[in-house]
């Protein structure tokens, strides 16, 4: 067994952190994420905090140096199904997907997403854009190659179909391809599994998924974005046309008993980024609103960017909405009543954004053996003097899957994280 090899759960921008420089430090490192890319959310955004620069490209950067490096080994489309062992000699069963795709063989060459027949919506693209059953992952494929979304495809469904498999020339589409399981020796665990958005249908009063104009901040992001569904065009989601006024609500399931009870950290400076982008883009011909709980703009780049979205002309207000209401004509309009002036406005919007509340990605927890906190996330052996350590000995913490986290938050979180398992890894090879 290779005694300095580890394992990162998650190959978002804190996992691949995490990984970067674990082979910086003469660690071998497998890599391993259930989705068939790399990036997670952050390769979706527009921008990121504080620097506004593009989160594609910063993703890209993290890609490139760890696709490069001899030392990190990556498993796209690949879920743990055991852990066994324990603190230095751990033994993790793998189970990487059936792709129904030869990744030799396939040259991308497209022909066979031309002739599939099935439309499947694209996730966080708003019912703008869609892929077919056979597709290729974007953006950051790992590999480069395509794959077969078996709960869309119509072969998997009643074999109705197999357009792909005769339109591809060079024989690549394989039906009966199987998974592919293997163990992976390591001496040390990263979890670095992220996040995932609250359900905003869960918080009724906003109508997310009733009303097609309300949407939350990730899908805002894509609208943003130049690879998104409108080409970076902020627009309507009913009729694809310039909004004349844009609300923002924050604390959209979160800082609620009711729902998450703790702050997302993310949804006021990602409210302040988001308002930015619209001003940016239309100037004062947009009426921008931003009705907040309380605006937390931490650290010296945020202060900075409140301040600048203050003097552009977006009204902050003091409280939050009872309910949003649609118009025959696609309007939506809400109540607040601003604490700030003891009033009771009325706001018309073409959009509402909803900056919802984040929930740690735990289903592992099991598999794992960790247990978690009451507000569900993995409990830390010490919340102030080993952060990134879990519970069990050799599993440790990186990234949001600790507690809601800003990208360079979860960057700095990962690298903390290297540091702990590369020091771990050293003691325990001296010690054997």
């Amino acid at each position: 067994m290779n005694k300095h090899s580890v394992l990162v759960i998650g190959g978002g921008v804190a996992g691949l952190q995490a990984a970067i420089d674990l082979a910086s430090m003469g660690v071998t490192v497998y890599l391993i994420e259930k989705e068939p890319r790399l990036g997670g959310y952050t390769s979706l955004l527009h921008q990121v905090f504080p620097t506004l620069e593009s989160a594609e490209e910063l993703t890209k950067q993290l890609l490139q140096s760890s696709l490069n490096n001899p030392d990190i080994r990556v498993l796209s489309y690949a879920e743990i199904e055991s852990v066994a062992g324990s603190m230095g000699n751990f033994r993790v069963s793998t189970s990487k997907g059936a792709r129904h795709v030869n990744e030799a063989k396939c040259t991308n060459c497209g022909e066979c997403e031309k002739v599939c027949p099935v439309d499947v919506p694209k996730k966080f693209e708003m019912r703008l854009a869609t892929r077919k059953a056979i597709y290729l992952p974007k953006p950051f494929a790992v590999p480069d190659k395509y794959l077969i979304d078996k709960e869309a495809c119509l072969y998997f469904k009643d074999k109705s179909c197999h357009a792909c498999q005769d339109a591809c020339p060079e024989g690549a589409v394989l039906y009966d391809q199987e998974p592919l399981r293997e163990e992976l020796p390591v001496s040390a665990i990263i979890l670095a599994t992220g996040f995932c958005q609250y359900d905003t249908e869960q918080v009724g009063q906003y109508k997310y998924g009733v009303y097609p104009n309300v949407i939350t901040g990730m899908e805002y992001e894509r609208l943003c974005s130049l690879t998104g569904p409108s080409g970076g065009k902020i627009v309507r989601i009913d009729n694809k046309e310039r909004p004349k006024s844009v609300a923002f609500i924050l604390c959209a399931g979160s800082r609620d008993e009711k729902h998450l009870r703790y702050c997302c950290n993310i949804g006021c400076l990602n409210a302040l980024k988001h308002t930015y982008y619209l001003r940016q883009q239309y100037g004062e011909e947009v009426d921008t609103y931003i009705c907040y709980t309380d605006m937390r703009a931490v650290t010296k780049q945020g202060e900075q960017l409140y301040q600048k979205v203050r003097a552009s002309g977006v009204e902050f207000i003091h409280g939050q909405p009872s309910e949003v209401r649609q118009t025959p004509n696609g309007l939506l309009t809400l109540d607040v009543y601003d604490l700030a002036t003891s009033k009771l406005l009325s706001i018309t919007a073409d959009l509402v954004v909803l900056e919802t509340g984040l929930r740690p990605q735990v289903n592992l927890k099991e598999k794992l053996q960790l247990t978690l906190d009451e507000d569900c996330f993995f409990m830390e052996k010490h919340p102030q003097l080993a952060p990134n350590e879990t519970t069990r000995d050799g599993i440790f913490l990186a990234g949001a899957v600790q507690q809601p986290m800003h990208v360079y938050e979860a960057l700095m979180s990962a690298s903390a994280a290297a540091m702990k398992v590369s020091s771990f890894v050293r003691s325990s090879s001296v010690s054997q």
